[in-house]
């Protein structure tokens, strides 16, 4: 379920004040909405007793949220939270709410060792890992972008001489099939003047029409 909290001139209104439960997970999302300033990174500083957590929300359709994992609802009672901005050495926070999380009866989280932030970042790093660079029609490579899972466009060029899309010239016989995949180019039909190679489809045709030929002698 998501919850919007409501941004204006940096003051931030909450939503109801139960919006999770200790040790849900992946069930509540936090969405902050409103006239977000442009070219901020994003954070919630969170607090529920004398333990602290700074969790980094991503752009959302309608502003900049998280989903809470049960790591992050560890702790059963109240939740201070204030959203902090930060453009390179501007840092601005908001006012400080209160969300309730009532206790459980059961569950085996603990709260985070370390902020969020940096578990939240090297997932991140994980996911760009697994998701190299690719080359764009454009001449420019395509990066992958975690918060949307699709790659986009960037401002680093090909290199020189690889004209843009596949860095490489294909004879006849050769295709790329979707972003990377380099396939034999074949042909079902049987004929001539034919250079491609023929698929076993046509060649279990050929044979079993020579077999009939053969046949009728």
């Amino acid at each position: 379920m998501t919850h919007d909290i409501k941004f204006e001139n940096w003051y931030i209104l909450p939503p109801p004040p139960v919006v999770a439960r200790q040790y849900d997970n992946l069930s509540c999302t936090l969405n902050v909405v409103g006239d977000l300033p442009d070219g901020y990174t994003w954070d919630m500083l969170v607090k529920c007793g004398g333990n602290m957590d700074i969790i980094r929300l991503s752009p959302t359709e309608t502003g900049v949220g998280v989903t809470l994992t049960a790591q992050q609802l560890a702790l059963a009672g109240d939740y201070s939270m204030q959203l902090r901005g930060t453009q390179g050495d501007v840092v601005q926070h908001t006012n400080v709410i209160t969300l309730v999380i009532p206790e459980s009866i059961s569950g085996a989280s603990q709260w985070p060792d370390v902020p969020s932030e940096f578990t939240q970042l090297e997932q991140r790093i994980s996911e760009i890992a697994s998701h190299p660079p690719i080359p764009g029609d454009d001449g420019f490579w395509k990066i992958w972008n975690p918060d949307d899972d699709q790659y986009e466009p960037s401002e680093f060029p090909l290199p020189s001489g690889s004209g843009g899309g596949f860095p490489y010239k294909l004879g006849e016989t050769l295709k790329v099939v979707g972003v990377n995949t380099l396939e034999v180019n074949t042909t079902d039909a049987v004929e001539q003047d034919n250079t491609l190679p023929i698929t076993s489809a046509a060649v279990h045709t050929t044979v079993g029409n020579i077999e009939i030929l053969l046949g009728t002698i």
